[in-house]
């Protein structure tokens, strides 16, 4: 078999509008919640909402408003990273 070099260009706006797009978005809600579930109730998901500027879909999981975190609650949230 012969051997071909393939070259790939990737248009930005395109990628920009795929990372932003509502099934990317969803796929990242979907992870953030299930780490968010298997850290605990001490933490909640927050999304980020929609900004002109943002080129990422953008989910994450922090303490609840004021909680006191134990190194074993950060060791939870590190395990649930580990799961997802």
């Amino acid at each position: 078999m012969a051997r071909r070099d393939v070259k790939v260009k990737l248009k930005l706006t395109g990628l920009n509008k795929l990372m932003t797009s509502a099934p990317v978005q969803s796929r990242v809600n979907e992870q953030a919640a299930r780490v968010s579930a298997a850290a605990g109730s001490k933490f909640e998901m927050v999304v980020q909402g929609k900004r002109p500027s943002r080129r990422t879909a953008r989910a994450y999981v922090q303490p609840r408003e004021g909680v006191r975190l134990s190194d074993a609650d950060r060791i939870a949230l590190l395990r649930a990273l580990e799961g997802s």
